[in-house]
């Protein structure tokens, strides 16, 4: 039993290199001049009456100059009242605030159409991404723009942060879903992307639409990891913008069974990748959360393998923390070692729950926000 400690070491190994990387990354010095790019911000919309307003408003109070900044809205086939709200929230804001923003309609169906739909309709150089359900700082455009002025990269990722919420859910997500921003932010700087987050994307109109073709419309989720692959593989640039004036805010998953259909939906696609370090890494992370499993359950028959778990868990507790730490700590929300610990606990039984609630089907019927 003792040889599955070697698939723990590999991932532990590889999550300490991506958090040294981190670690050991020095600032950036900042161009001291506003970005000239005139930028499109695309945004799908399914049923998001409820939270949809929040992101226009943060959207109306951008500093970026408004002649450089077009907004559309793009409703994805809602059956709410999320196109009259964004009509209205035009209506009332479009003089006051100067803006250029309009609302169309996607003529197909699902996420991934409805982006591509709002892009050909773009008149913008940069077309940035985020989520009806996200909300951004004043200067989020003006952060990713200057990124884009300083660097001309094809294609940046922006951090994304989820509010704390209430109940062990929501910080068991949340940790989760810190250690994947640090992880694809370390890749990034590793020069080997292998991950991204829609929720804040900036991409240039023309690679875009280049690559467009290959984020496989079959699959509903996706929009934003295929079109990664795709830029990888046609040699453009992938840069990671930092700056915490480019981040996001979403909200995460509130309840367990929320959670696991998020994550088994997102899961779900891991099956079309073809990408080699991305693949690395999946199988890496599945292959220690399963011998853990297989270890705990071993030690349910037989106590004598309890040390070998105990082992086990040590070797990764210390990467998975400090991988952790260092995104939560952007934000001054160190997490809290109780809550981590237990987490640390549960996880590879719920890692094992997600890869296989993401072989069925009904995992990929969710709209990918």
């Amino acid at each position: 039993m003792w040889w599955l400690i070697i698939p723990v070491v590999f991932y532990s190994v590889w999550i300490f290199a991506l958090w040294l990387i981190l670690h050991r990354r020095r600032g950036e010095d900042q161009p001291v001049t506003i970005g000239k790019a005139l930028v499109t911000v695309v945004v799908a919309a399914r049923n998001e009456e409820k939270k949809i307003t929040g992101l226009l408003e943060s959207l109306a109070e951008q500093d970026y100059p408004k002649d450089l900044l077009e907004i559309i809205i793009v409703n994805d086939n809602s059956t709410d009242r999320t196109p009259i709200v964004v009509s209205e929230f035009i209506s009332e804001r479009r003089q006051t605030h100067n803006l250029n923003i309009r609302l169309i309609y996607n003529t197909f169906r699902g996420k991934k159409s409805a982006i591509r739909y709002g892009i050909e309709k773009s008149a913008g150089e940069l077309i940035m991404t985020t989520d009806a359900d996200c909300s951004v700082g004043t200067g989020w455009v003006s952060a990713l723009a200057l990124y884009y002025s300083k660097t001309g990269a094809d294609m940046i990722l922006g951090e994304v942060y989820q509010r704390p919420g209430k109940g062990f859910a929501s910080h068991f997500g949340r940790f989760e879903f810190s250690a994947l921003q640090a992880i694809t932010e370390a890749a990034v700087v590793a020069g080997c992307p292998v991950m991204c987050n829609a929720a804040n994307m900036a991409i240039r109109r023309d690679v875009y639409l280049k690559h467009s073709g290959a984020l496989h419309d079959y699959i509903p989720s996706g929009d934003d990891i295929f079109l990664l692959h795709a830029v990888k593989r046609g040699g453009g640039t992938v840069r990671y913008a930092a700056d915490r004036a480019a981040a996001v805010v979403t909200a995460g998953a509130v309840t367990a069974a929320a959670l696991f259909r998020q994550r088994a939906r997102w899961a779900s696609k891991a099956y079309f990748y073809r990408d080699g370090a991305t693949l690395t890494l999946a199988a890496v992370t599945a292959a220690c959360n399963a011998a853990v499993t297989a270890a705990a359950l071993a030690s349910v028959i037989s106590a004598k393998h309890l040390p070998l778990l105990a082992l086990m868990y040590a070797i990764r507790l210390v990467p998975d923390y400090l991988i952790t730490y260092y995104n939560l700590k952007k934000r001054e929300e160190p997490p809290p070692l109780p809550l981590f610990l237990i987490s640390e606990l549960i996880y590879p039984f719920y890692f094992i729950t997600v890869a296989m609630l993401s072989l069925f089907p009904s995992s990929q019927r969710f709209y990918n926000t």
